[in-house]
C-alpha cells in the first residue's frame, strides 16, 4: 500500500503494519515520517530500537541477526534500515526471505532517499510495499508552502495571516526544514499564542543573528565542532539562556538517527546532570558541561 505522509498518522491509528518504506527527496519529513512510527511502536510494546546503515561492504549477516536478536527487557524490536537509494545488491534476497515469513515481535521500517522506477519495480520493493505500507516523500511546492506552513504554525500555538505566510515561503524557498527552525525561533521572539504579521516576520528573520540557536543545531548535525564551540560562546557572550540552550541539546539528542544512536542514552543522562546543575543540585559549570557535550555528540575529543 502506497500513502503519502500527510496520511501515515490516520493509518498508524488503524493499525501498526510489520514494514514501513519510507523514501523520498525531503528531508524534514522523511525524520517525521519515521517519528511518527517510532512513537506508535513504543506505544505498542516494541521498546528495543536498532539502527542499521547499509554502506559499501555492508553485512547483511548482521541485519539477519538484528531480527533475532532481543536485549533481556525487551519482547518486541524496532528495527530501521537506511538504505540510500535502495540498490541494495544481494541485501535484496535477505529482504525477500524477511517478507516471507516477517517475524511477529519485529517491525521493520526501511528508509531511503528518492528510489528510481528500477527500485520501486525491484521483487523486494514489491513484496514489502504489498506486505506493509509504502510512504513517498515528494517536495512540497512553493503554491501549496502558504497552506503547509499555516498546519505548521497553528501546531505551535501561533497564527498568521495570509500575506505573512507567503513571506515566509519566499524566505525559506521550499525549505521544510528551514521552515519549522524560523517557526521555532518567531515562538521564542513573540512567545505562544502571537500573531504574525509581514513586518514580524521580515523582523524575526533580520534579527536571527540573535538566534543562533539553531545554528548550534546545524552545527551538530553536520558535526562541526569548531562551529558549534565559536557559536555556543557567541550565545553565552550575548546572554542567552542556559535553559534554551539545554532545550535544544536535547531535541537534538531525541532526534538522532543512524551510528549516533548508540550514544542518545548517555547524552541524554549528560543532559540531566546540565540540568540538575542549572538547578543547584549537582556542582559544575553548565557553560563547561555544553562545551563537553556538544563535542562528545559531534563525535571529537576537540580543547580550544
Amino acid at each position: 500500500m502506497k500513502i503519502a505522509p500527510t496520511r501515515l498518522r490516520e493509518q498508524l491509528v488503524k493499525e501498526l503494519k510489520p514494514v514501513y518504506l519510507i523514501s523520498g527527496d525531503e528531508p524534514l519529513q522523511i525524520q517525521e515520517s519515521v517519528q511518527q512510527v517510532r512513537q506508535v511502536a513504543l506505544c505498542a510494546g516494541y521498546s528495543e530500537r536498532t539502527s542499521l546503515q547499509v554502506a559499501r561492504g555492508f553485512n547483511w549477516g548482521e541485519f539477519d541477526l538484528s531480527l533475532n536478536s532481543l536485549s533481556l527487557f525487551a519482547e518486541k524490536k524496532l528495527v530501521e534500515l537506511r538504505v540510500g537509494s535502495g540498490k541494495i545488491g544481494s541485501g535484496s534476497k535477505n529482504l525477500l526471505a524477511w517478507a516471507e515469513q516477517p517475524p511477529a515481535d519485529v517491525v521493520l521500517v526501511i528508509v531511503g532517499d528518492r528510489f528510481e522506477r528500477s527500485v520501486q519495480s525491484s521483487s523486494w520493493y514489491q513484496a514489502l510495499s504489498k506486505l506493509g505500507v509504502a510512504v513517498e516523500v515528494k517536495p512540497v511546492e512553493l503554491r501549496a508552502m502558504p497552506e503547509w506552513l499555516a498546519h505548521r504554525v497553528k501546531a505551535v500555538g501561533l497564527q498568521a495571516d495570509r500575506p505573512a505566510l507567503e513571506t515566509l515561503a519566499e524566505l525559506v524557498e521550499g525549505n521544510l526544514l528551514a521552515a519549522v527552525q524560523e517557526i521555532e525561533k518567531m515562538v521564542l521572539l513573540y512567545g505562544e499564542g502571537a500573531t504574525l504579521d509581514h513586518q514580524k516576520i521580515l523582523a524575526a528573520v533580520s534579527n536571527s543573528a540573535r538566534f543562533d540557536l539553531f545554528d548550534l543545531s546545524r552545527a551538530l548535525q553536520q558535526n562541526d565542532t569548531l562551529h558549534y564551540l565559536r557559536i555556543l560562546m557567541g550565545l553565552k557572550e550575548e546572554g542567552v539562556e542556559p535553559t534554551l540552550i539545554l532545550w535544544l541539546l536535547t531535541r537534538e539528542i531525541r532526534q538522532v538517527s543512524g551510528p549516533k544512536l548508540q550514544g542518545q542514552n548517555h547524552w541524554l543522562r549528560r543532559a540531566a546532570a546540565i540540568d540538575r546543575t542549572m538547578k543547584g543540585m549537582e556542582p559544575g559549570n553548565v557553560w563547561d558541561q555544553f562545551q563537553d557535550l556538544g563535542r562528545s555528540m559531534c563525535g571529537l575529543s576537540l580543547t580550544v
